[in-house]
């Protein structure tokens, strides 16, 4: 039996949590000891009435106002704390505290990059896990996030030169561990990617391997679909979305059956949305009862419900609300299986727009390239498919 730390240190998406529970859950059956480090209290109360300890991760002093537009992964970090030298120092001691304390034999990191650092100066094995996004693809400098804004190198370069500056600052007798180059900061004996390649934001790419999205879609209210004779459209929004209230008009206005599945929408407002032709739900919904029958998916491009359409080869309209999204939009776009409207363009005519995507067959015909591809995709496996890669580093030792 291993000892098995699984940490969260960055991100706001439940996407962390249902992954990184599951997988423990798969560790535990395998007879190991799981221990889970999140940053978000709110989700530990769950994690220990599943029996597990559970800890809150150190949190760094980030800046009072995020920046919108970051040019690569090592501004990401800046703006999460990395330019901090004095909060750097505090967090990676804290982190030091918790693994000589828990004494793990391998730290899982889902976007924990300074969780990376500490178990590299404690020599502790570890796995990276993730979407893509959280795992830099290499270069010197860092690439560009944005590669069609042509960012000048030395200009990367200099922000990779920071976050190493800060570190090194930070690491105090543990600064001859940290590399030369950014990209040997945040080495992993194995890189786990729970996505495929045409959704992964940098890929495909070579030195990592992709077990494939996980999860469980039959959560949440069944709903059914009632029309056969018209089509089909699923919407899953965040309430919280500038075009919310546009999208759902527009949604209303086409001429077709609509589910819409809006998590965290009042329960009043949800009702005051309905029509004749258009449900809509403030919560989940069970994804395999409506997308295998949908004729469209409306989505942020969140990877999970993107992957999920995929598998059912559903064309989709993709609504991004962020930069990871609007990554994994633009690589859904390439493919010919989805059209992308970004939040800094001009609002479209949303029933047009919905109605020319329908239409469309090259969108259908790309969608289903896709779905066979990936058709007998078993969304659980990829969970226990992770969880065995996690033991043989262990192993490895």
């Amino acid at each position: 039996m291993a000892r098995v730390l699984c940490a969260w240190e960055f991100g706001g998406d439940l996407g962390h949590v249902r992954r990184l529970v599951p997988i423990a859950r798969e560790l535990r059956s395998m007879g190991h000891e799981v221990t889970l480090a999140f940053r978000d209290s709110s989700f530990i109360d769950g994690a220990r009435a599943e029996g597990f300890q559970t800890f809150i991760v150190p949190l760094h002093r980030g800046p009072k106002e995020m920046n919108p537009s970051p040019l690569n992964f090592s501004d990401i970090l800046m703006t999460l704390g990395y330019a901090d030298v004095r909060s750097m120092a505090g967090v990676l001691r804290a982190w030091r505290s918790m693994l000589e304390m828990l004494a793990p034999q391998v730290v899982v990191a889902d976007y924990a990059p300074t969780a990376l650092i500490a178990a590299s100066f404690a020599s502790i094995p570890a796995v990276t896990i993730g979407t893509g996004f959280s795992v830099p693809p290499p270069g010197d400098p860092i690439p560009e996030l944005r590669p069609w804004a042509r960012t000048d190198p030395n200009v990367l370069r200099a922000l990779d030169d920071r976050v190493l500056g800060t570190v090194r600052r930070a690491a105090g007798k543990f600064a001859e561990r940290v590399p030369a180059r950014i990209h040997d900061l945040f080495q992993a004996r194995s890189h786990l990617l729970c996505t495929f390649p045409e959704i992964d934001p940098f890929g495909p790419r070579e030195g990592v391997e992709y077990v494939g999205p996980q999860g469980d879609a039959t959560t949440g209210e069944e709903l059914r679909w009632s029309d056969a004779s018209r089509p089909r459209v699923f919407a899953y929004l965040k309430p919280r979305s500038a075009r919310f209230d546009a999208t759902l008009a527009g949604l209303a206005s086409t001429d077709a059956e609509v589910i819409v599945a809006a998590p965290g929408l009042d329960a009043a407002k949800a009702r005051a949305a309905c029509t004749a032709s258009m449900r809509v739900v403030p919560s989940a919904v069970n994804l395999d009862l409506l997308l295998p029958e949908a004729s469209l998916c409306v989505t942020h491009a969140g990877p999970g419900v993107a992957a999920r359409a995929m598998v059912a080869g559903i064309p989709m309209a993709l609504l991004p609300l962020q930069l990871e999204q609007f990554l994994i939009g633009k690589r859904i776009e390439k493919t010919g299986a989805g059209v992308v409207s970004s939040p800094e363009e001009a609002q479209p005519d949303f029933p047009a727009w919905f109605a020319s995507i329908l239409a469309n067959p090259g969108h259908r015909e790309a969608a289903r390239r896709l779905a066979e591809r990936y058709r007998g995709h078993d969304f659980a496996r990829a969970t226990r498919r992770a969880a065995e890669r996690i033991c043989e580093v262990v192993q490895a030792g």
